[in-house]
C-alpha cells in the first residue's frame, strides 16, 4: 500500500492501492468520476470554512468481481476525526431498523453471551442488543466525540478502529464473542481483510458474523451516486463479499436484501461452516441480470450521472427563476455529496434543516448551505419554503407523514433521488 500526496491538501492523507481488493485483479476501470468534494460528514463552522479541504472522489469498477472502489482513498483518521455528525440515536427509522435486526439475531442465537458491534456510533444499537437479551455487549467505535456519547450513557465502547490486532487485544480481556455485526460500516473499512480477519478471530466456533451494508445493485440501478463518498470506500457486489470472505477463512451462508435501508442494502450471514442458501444464489442472479457485470453498462454509469444532474439542476434553476423559495430537510452525508457534484449552492438553496445536534448551524462545505434546527421548520417560522428538497430520500414515508403540516399548507416536497414531486 502506498501513501500518496495529493495536491488538494499539505498533508499525506491519501492512501493508493491498485488491486481490487476482494480478488486481486490489477485491471480495474475508472466509471464513475464525481470531481474535488469536501469531506460529506465534515460539516463545519463559519469560522473553519477557509480551512475546508476538497478531495479527489473517482471509483474503479472490478470486472472478475463487481466491486466498486476508490482507489485513492482518503485516510480513515482524517474521515472519522473528533468532528463527526452522524447520530444514530437521533434516527427514528435506523433505531426502528436496529430493534428489529436485534430482536432478529437473538432469535437466531442461542448462546446470548457476548455481542460485539463495530462501528457502535452514540451506543443505540448496544442498548437494543442488551434490551434483545444480550449479557455483555461491547461496542468499537473510531469517532472520539461520538464514542464518548456512547459511554458517557454506560454503552461501553472501546474508542478505536477494529483492526485484527484489537480483536487479539479483546480475546485477553473479555473472550470470544457469539457475534459480530457490523452495520453501514464494511464500505468505509480502508483494509477489509484485516477488518474480517479480525471478526473471524473473535468469533466463537459456533458463532455468527452479520454485515449490513448497501448493495451495489441497487447503487447502480438506481444511479444513487450521492451515496458515493469519500467514507465509502466500496459498494460491495455478493460476489466480491464471497471471495473476501474465503480469503479471511469465513464462509457467506446467507443475503437478505433489505430494499428500504439506505436505498437498498443486503445483510451477509458468515459462519465458519455451513453452505450457501438459495435466497443467496437468486441475489447473485438478480446482479448479472442488472448488468454490474458488464462492460458496456458500467461504461455508461458517468454519462447517466451527468443526465441526472443536468435534470437536477434544471429543475433548481427554473424554480428559483420563479422567485421559489427552496430549502433541504436532512442533511446526511448524501446531501453535500450531491450538492458540490452538480454545483448548487446556496445561491439556489436557501437553507437546510436537521434534528442531529452536530449539524445545527454548521455549513455545507463548497456548497455554503447552512443547516438550522429542525424545530426551526415550522408552520409558524416567517419565511415559509415553497419547495423542499428530501434530502434522505430513502426515509421518504417518513418524511412526507413528518411534513404533512407544510403540504397541508400548499408546500411542495421532492424526491432528491429522482427532482420528481412528490
Amino acid at each position: 500500500m502506498q501513501i500518496t500526496k495529493n495536491k488538494y491538501d499539505n498533508k499525506n492523507t491519501m492512501v493508493h492501492k491498485k488491486v481490487c481488493v476482494a480478488c486481486g485483479n490489477n485491471k480495474l476501470k475508472l466509471v464513475i468520476n464525481l470531481g474535488n468534494v469536501p469531506n460529506a460528514n465534515g460539516l463545519v463552522s463559519v469560522k473553519d470554512l477557509k480551512n475546508v479541504k476538497s478531495y479527489p472522489l473517482k471509483y474503479y469498477w472490478c470486472n472478475k468481481c463487481g466491486l466498486l472502489q476508490q482507489l485513492d482513498k482518503v485516510d480513515s483518521a482524517v474521515l472519522f476525526k473528533n468532528n463527526y455528525t452522524y447520530h444514530t440515536g437521533v434516527n427514528e427509522p435506523a433505531v426502528r431498523h436496529f430493534k428489529e435486526l436485534s430482536v432478529s439475531i437473538s432469535k437466531k442465537i442461542k448462546n446470548r453471551q457476548f455481542a460485539v458491534v463495530i462501528g457502535s456510533n452514540d451506543g443505540t444499537e448496544i442498548g437494543l442488543l442488551q434490551q434483545a437479551g444480550f449479557n455483555k455487549v461491547i461496542g468499537i467505535e473510531p469517532a472520539k466525540n461520538i464514542a464518548a456519547i456512547a459511554n458517557k450513557s454506560s454503552f461501553k465502547t472501546i474508542n478505536d478502529f477494529f483492526t485484527l490486532k484489537l480483536s487479539k487485544n479483546m480475546i485477553e480481556k473479555y473472550g470470544k464473542a457469539d457475534v459480530v455485526i457490523a452495520n453501514n460500516v464494511f464500505a468505509h473499512i480502508p483494509d477489509p481483510k484485516d477488518m474480517l480477519s479480525g471478526m473471524r478471530n473473535l468469533l466463537n466456533t459456533d458463532g455468527q458474523i452479520i454485515i449490513e451494508m448497501q448493495w451495489f445493485r441497487d447503487v447502480f440501478k438506481k444511479l444513487s451516486i450521492e451515496t458515493l463518498y469519500a467514507e465509502h470506500y466500496y459498494e460491495w457486489s455478493i460476489k466480491a463479499i464471497d471471495k473476501i470472505s474465503k480469503s479471511c477463512g469465513v464462509k457467506l451462508i446467507n443475503v437478505e436484501h433489505l430494499p428500504d435501508q439506505q436505498g437498498g442494502s443486503i445483510r451477509c450471514t458468515l459462519k465458519l461452516h455451513g453452505k450457501k442458501s438459495k435466497s443467496l444464489k437468486k441475489l447473485e442472479r438478480k446482479e448479472i441480470i442488472t448488468g454490474i457485470y458488464s462492460a458496456q453498462k458500467m461504461l455508461k454509469f458517468q454519462k447517466r450521472a451527468e443526465i441526472r444532474k443536468v435534470k437536477l439542476l434544471k429543475l433548481l434553476k427554473k424554480l428559483k427563476s420563479e422567485n421559489k423559495r427552496i430549502a433541504i430537510w436532512a442533511v446526511p452525508a448524501k446531501v453535500p455529496t450531491l450538492l458540490n457534484f452538480c454545483g448548487i449552492d446556496s445561491s439556489i438553496i436557501s437553507a437546510a434543516y436537521d434534528s442531529t445536534p452536530d449539524k445545527i448551524n454548521k455549513i455545507i462545505p463548497k456548497a455554503n448551505i447552512k443547516v438550522f434546527d429542525e424545530k426551526l421548520l415550522s408552520p409558524d417560522m416567517k419565511y415559509m419554503p415553497d419547495y423542499i428538497l428530501i434530502g434522505a430520500w430513502n426515509y421518504l414515508d417518513f418524511a412526507t407523514k413528518k411534513l404533512k403540516w407544510f403540504t397541508d399548507k400548499g408546500g411542495k416536497l421532492i424526491n432528491m433521488l429522482n427532482g420528481k414531486e412528490i
